[in-house]
């Protein structure tokens, strides 16, 4: 081999090998780089708006369920507001024709009244000859009367005593009712509060 093509051969073969590692270099492994604080994927799902609008405020997850129902109104010509609290019975009366099955209402007013109400039509047997049989908790049945109101009403009845109904609404203790409908004889329906009442004016 000539000096020329010994030239010639080295220097080719420099040139392949420079080319080799140009090659090898820029095909080195690349790394991934990690999610930051800064970036998107590092936030919680719970930081996007439209997750934090859908959690409702902390006020209102812990706002208790209540079954009273309260109302007020005018007496005495106007110049003296009665609240009420009302709780509904927890099994229907079963009347006979022409009435049909009907929930019961007992209510207490802010004036110290409790009354048994008919939420559908029928007729609460009240008066001297009919009273009624009342639980309180898990303690002995009492014997109360039934008042009729003044105007006459067949669907409700004032229950005397009433302090010691007072004092288990506010203690939301259990009450059970035991009085008489017209041709139905007998029947006992169950007020339970959720929590105690509340007569206070807001």
């Amino acid at each position: 081999m000539s000096d020329k093509d010994q030239i010639v051969f080295w220097t080719a073969a420099v040139v392949v090998v420079l080319f080799v590692i140009v090659v090898v270099l820029s095909s080195g492994p690349t790394t991934k780089p990690s999610a930051t604080n800064d970036s998107p994927a590092s936030e919680p799902a719970s930081q996007t708006p439209e997750s934090a609008s859908k959690t409702p405020p902390k006020s209102e997850q812990s706002k208790p369920i209540t079954n009273w129902m309260y109302s007020t109104y005018q007496s005495d010509a106007g110049s003296k507001t009665i609240k009420i609290g009302c709780l509904e019975s927890e099994q229907p009366v079963y009347l006979s024709d022409p009435y049909s099955d009907t929930f019961e209402k007992l209510c207490f007013r802010s004036n110290r009244d409790v009354l048994l109400i008919l939420e559908g039509r029928g007729q609460l047997l009240s008066g001297d000859r009919h009273g009624a049989r009342i639980r309180v908790g898990d303690g002995a049945p009492r014997s109360f009367s039934l008042e009729e109101p003044s105007d006459y009403s067949s669907q409700s009845a004032f229950i005397e005593p009433s302090s010691p109904l007072f004092a288990a609404a506010s203690l939301h203790k259990k009450i059970s009712i035991e009085a008489t409908y017209y041709d139905a004889g007998s029947q006992t329906t169950t007020f339970t509060p959720s929590e105690p009442l509340n007569l206070k004016m807001k």
